[in-house]
């Protein structure tokens, strides 16, 4: 067990006493109310009331971890404390353990309140004098519960979040109260629905723990490191009751803006993009077949689309096209293929009805198209349907762009939700 603090350790003007114990030099911290004095030293549980009368002796203690200690001072909530006490408390469940340790605080103007040091979590609590609404909360309250239960208190409503069955394995310095090494108690508890996050503790001892039945509440204290003098690093994870702090209002801006940017332009394709002209018409039967088309603006490129009724077959046809000129401007071949079916109850589909291609006219004038004589499955063809579009602009990239603006600018925005699912993930409440 660590050596616990004497009177050297704090400010002049601290009184001490000698553990009757032991003899070893203990301050006197926690004014009038104390009950209990517990060496740090023996681990002797003191009646202050008493002359200090060994009241029972709980050796062999290891010292719980928390960067706070007896005699530090702080400024919380406008008000002075200091640590005159320490507890440590255990929870085991199902092979597993969690810890955490308790400070209790005095302050000569506001009395007695507790200093939680949970998984790298600073806490501060206090006692509630005006209870919630509703009945006292108990264990076998929540086991029975269809409903996630709640309770309401100074107007904000709470639901349950957690339960625990501890057992103190660890004391020192003063309180007022006896605590004792191997106390057990129950709490029940339950966290805001909104900000700031805030908690509320039925505690409830059990085998005659001279701690008494209260209701606490308690809310994330980060600053209390820094106003006690502590040195901690900075906390590992998120705890439940930590508030939302938030990113930086410039990226919901910029992203808002990016995507306010995006889906203009992609109006902007879409009105711009122009309207197709269908020039061909015919069925496999009617094929070759030739039509004309007119380029007004040889600087917008043209777009071609062709479009069959083909089902469950291939086939393969030319398509060329010659300018003003007469010269060619392009030929491609076009394979086409398209099969589906239904299988073990889904329906299925591969290849596709259409094919697209496009090109740079060299000058404006009347063009000319000719789509050769289909060959393969051309009983499967249908009508076959040739469109033309001046002034292409493709949507891909607008669209692209808007899609991931968006979805960031949605993020930005979710990130309370996002905080609030995660603060609640760690409720043990189940649906089941």
């Amino acid at each position: 067990m660590s050596a616990a603090p004497t009177a050297e350790d704090f400010a002049p003007g601290v009184r001490a006493i000698d553990c009757t114990n032991c003899g070893a030099g203990l301050p006197v911290l926690g004014g009038g109310r104390v009950v209990t004095q517990v060496c740090g030293y023996c681990g002797a549980s003191l009646d202050a009331g008493d002359a200090y009368k060994v009241l029972a002796v709980h050796a062999g203690m290891a010292r719980p971890e928390s960067p706070f200690r007896l005699g530090m001072r702080g400024r919380l909530e406008g008000a002075d404390w200091t640590v005159i006490g320490t507890l440590g408390f255990v929870e085991r469940d199902g092979g597993r353990t969690w810890r955490w340790t308790d400070h209790m605080l005095h302050s000569p103007t506001h009395g007695y309140a507790w200093l939680t040091w949970e998984d790298g979590h600073a806490l501060f609590t206090r006692k509630v004098r005006d209870m919630p609404e509703g009945p006292w909360l108990t264990e076998a309250m929540v086991e029975r519960a269809e409903a996630q239960p709640g309770r309401r208190w100074r107007g904000r409503a709470f639901r349950y979040f957690a339960s625990s069955d501890w057992l103190c394995d660890f004391a020192e310095g003063e309180f007022n109260f006896r605590p004792a090494v191997g106390d057990r108690g129950y709490s029940v508890s339950l966290m805001s629905t909104g900000a700031p996050p805030t908690m509320l503790t039925y505690l409830e001892p059990r085998g005659g723990a001279a701690r008494e039945r209260e209701v606490d509440v308690t809310r994330y204290a980060p600053e209390a490191v820094a106003a006690f003098g502590a040195e901690a690093p900075a906390p590992p994870g998120l705890h439940p009751l930590q508030p939302y702090e938030g990113g930086s209002p410039f990226y919901r801006l910029w992203f808002g803006a990016m995507t306010a940017a995006a889906a203009a332009l992609l109006a902007v394709v879409v009105v711009l993009g122009g309207s197709a002209e269908e020039v061909l018409r015919a069925r496999a039967s009617d094929l070759p077949a030739e039509a004309t088309f007119a380029v007004a603006d040889a600087a917008r490129p043209v777009s071609m689309e062709l479009r069959t009724g083909l089902d469950d077959g291939w086939v393969e046809m030319g398509l060329d096209v010659t300018g003003p000129d007469g010269a060619p401007v392009i030929g491609v071949p076009l394979g086409l293929s398209y099969y589906s079916g239904v299988e073990d109850g889904e329906s299925w589909s591969e290849g596709s009805r259409t094919a697209r291609l496009g090109f740079q006219p060299p000058a404006a004038g009347t063009y000319r198209v000719a789509l050769s004589r289909p060959e393969g499955e051309t009983a499967r063809l249908g009508e076959v349907a040739l469109s033309v579009r001046e002034g292409t602009m493709t949507a891909r990239w607008p669209v692209i762009a808007l899609a991931l603006f968006g979805a960031a600018f949605a993020l930005s925005l979710s990130g309370r939700l996002i905080h609030a699912s995660r603060r609640w993930s760690r409720s043990d409440w189940s649906e089941d």
